[in-house]
């Protein structure tokens, strides 16, 4: 397990420079889309410098971008798996319920916005309602499966003396 501290500040950072780099590839990776459309139309285009440059920076960009995502994916890690150890779900694997709060951060992760929160509080609060959720679905799921095993089980003790019937008429035939 891991016992391991999340600093706010490192983790508000950390979202941060995520946010700005994956803004910035996206950003280029719809310039290089556009030049890319515009040489292909206009065959006659004298600038494909443009193009490789944008292309270079882009490469440069996803590395980053990769690298950044490797680290909050670690940071995001280490919260969910705190919380799961803190939280106790009865009916959610602990396996699955880290996974799942780290892929739910990384589904909020854009819409962070330091001046309204701490990410700490943010992303803690996402992965507990997240967690909240998956607890209900499995309960509300468990308590159909029930019902609907007590409503076959009394099915069958109502048609129990029909059966009972035809099995002594064909008995004694």
């Amino acid at each position: 397990m891991v016992q391991e501290y999340l600093n706010n500040k490192t983790f508000e950072i950390l979202i941060s420079v995520f946010q700005n780099i994956k803004k910035e590839k996206n950003q280029l990776y719809f310039i290089s889309n556009e030049i890319t459309c515009t040489l292909n139309e206009n065959k006659n285009y004298k600038s494909p410098e443009v193009w490789l440059e944008i292309q270079e920076k882009y490469k440069v960009s996803n590395n980053k971008f990769q690298e950044t995502q490797e680290k909050i994916a670690f940071a995001f890690y280490t919260l969910s798996e705190n919380i799961v150890k803190y939280a106790k779900f009865n009916l959610i694997d602990q396996d699955d319920a880290v996974q799942e709060g780290v892929m739910i951060c990384f589904e909020k992760v854009d819409r962070f916005d330091p001046s309204k929160g701490k990410a700490f509080n943010y992303m803690t609060t996402c992965i507990l309602n997240h967690f909240k959720q998956l607890y209900r679905s499995a309960r509300n799921y468990n308590d159909l499966k029930r019902r609907y095993s007590d409503f076959v089980q009394l099915k069958f003790e109502q048609n129990l003396p029909y059966i009972n019937r035809n099995f002594k008429k064909h008995n004694n035939s």
